[in-house]
């Protein structure tokens, strides 16, 4: 086991990381043009850190979008046939992909030279997380073992060993890079239940494509209860009837797996962690769909089938599906810009949130009537959002329009529950969303 591998050992497994980095689903129909320029501007910007390697991982997307275009472009090994709708898209999706120079002048993109530099990101391959705590050779998964960490991380890597121990399967681990790849999972007008007219879509999604032709999201309409919960969601959860769906909103980070976990820090995503097996599904994510490195989408989300808290005095354990989203962090860029202006803010961030819920509906096994959705003020915190734009802009998404409803989004669930140990923050949200 210590003998040291051979350069051709080294160089197959380099090869392999870089195979595994690119194979990564592009939902082509759905790319937009902010969706494109937020991963062209930030995988390309030189920084001195890249912590979890998130700029590797936004870059190899970029590169799979350049073979996918390239295969439509040669019109081979195309895995579904293409319309001519795909065809004018990718066109235009091939505009998109160019660099502005300072000038304002558009620069083609080298592909060649691009994916020089991925293949060299990958041989210095230089982990600052494993770094910090004195790993010289850190292999995948290494912060399962680190020593000497806090007991609420010795407690959450024993249920991880005690329902995890095998990790999360890929169908459980989905990534949406907008709202835009989960519109287009929804049945159009007209169109028959059958798997031949499936639109195009990861292999993980299959269960969600399903859900949308049982339950079309026009059909799902309910009299929503709004409910605010002054508790810890790692609590809350326990107070949901047992036989309901629950889908938790987790307040991430964008480019670190559980944020400030291995650290012990103390906010929402940290919590969740410490009281379930949810940080696997995140290193799962990482060294598995994310090619070794972590990146949440700007405009997007991942989205983690049953994740399995433990109550910290019962040890009764109750599943839950996470929505791993972010914020913007307004005290400090994290791995995207912070918005330049107000307008932007509110359009992005709502956009962030329509993305969120557009995944809850699609994952809502039935017709939303027995799922719990609960929300909270997400980016309040450490992030320092401010509260009542927060607020604001659920109350926009919430009484929108999308995924085919006939109504207010709201609807589609029978519950919604707001989470948040600030009272203070509930009763803002309360004034309005009710």
């Amino acid at each position: 086991m210590g003998a040291c591998l051979s350069a051709k050992s080294k160089l197959a497994i380099k090869n392999t990381q870089i195979s595994n980095a690119l194979s990564v689903y592009v939902p082509l129909e759905s790319l937009t043009e902010k969706t494109v320029h937020s991963i062209i501007s930030t995988a390309t910007r030189a920084r001195t850190s890249d912590l979890n390697h998130s700029r590797r991982t936004l870059l190899a997307f970029l590169l799979a979008i350049n073979d996918k275009l390239q295969q439509i472009e040669k019109n081979e090994n195309v895995t579904e046939q293409c319309d001519e709708h795909t065809i004018q898209h990718a066109k235009q999706v091939r505009q998109w992909l160019s660099r502005k120079h300072y000038s304002g002048k558009a620069i083609d993109i080298d592909w060649n030279d691009f994916r020089a530099h991925f293949e060299g990101m990958f041989q210095d391959n230089d982990d600052e997380i494993a770094k910090r705590y004195r790993l010289k050779t850190p292999e995948p998964y290494y912060e399962l073992a680190i020593p000497g960490l806090h007991p609420h991380i010795e407690q959450s890597r024993r249920y991880i060993n005690r329902f995890r121990k095998d990790g999360f399967k890929p169908e459980e681990l989905k990534v949406y890079w907008n709202e835009e790849q989960l519109e287009n999972l929804c049945p159009k007008h007209g169109q028959c239940d059958n798997s031949e007219q499936f639109p195009p879509h990861d292999p993980s999604d299959i269960d969600a494509i399903q859900y949308l032709r049982q339950c079309p999201v026009s059909q799902r309409n309910h009299a929503v209860e709004i409910r605010y919960v002054n508790n810890g969601i790692q609590l809350a959860v326990f107070d949901v009837p047992k036989d309901a769906q629950i889908i938790v909103l987790n307040f991430a980070n964008e480019k670190s797996p559980g944020g400030g976990y291995l650290r012990h820090a103390w906010a929402q995503e940290e919590i969740i962690l410490y009281n379930s097996d949810g940080y696997r599904a995140l290193l799962d994510l990482k060294y598995g769909r994310m090619g070794g490195g972590y990146a949440l989408p700007e405009f997007g989300l991942a989205y983690v089938r049953d994740i399995c808290f433990v109550h910290p005095e019962t040890e009764h354990h109750r599943l839950a599906d996470m929505m791993v989203s972010a914020c913007y962090c307004l005290h400090s860029a994290q791995l995207y810009d912070n918005p330049r202006s107000e307008e932007e803010y509110i359009a992005y961030t709502t956009a962030k949130f329509r993305a969120f819920m557009a995944a809850a509906i699609a994952n809502t096994k039935g017709d939303g009537s027995n799922t719990y959705l609960l929300l909270g003020p997400i980016g309040t915190g450490a992030f320092g959002n401010d509260v009542r734009k927060i607020r604001n802009i659920f109350y926009q998404v919430l009484f929108s329009r999308m995924m085919g409803s006939t109504g207010p989004i709201r609807n589609a669930f029978k519950h919604i529950w707001f989470v948040s140990t600030d009272a203070w923050k509930n009763d803002l949200f309360k004034k309005i969303l009710s």
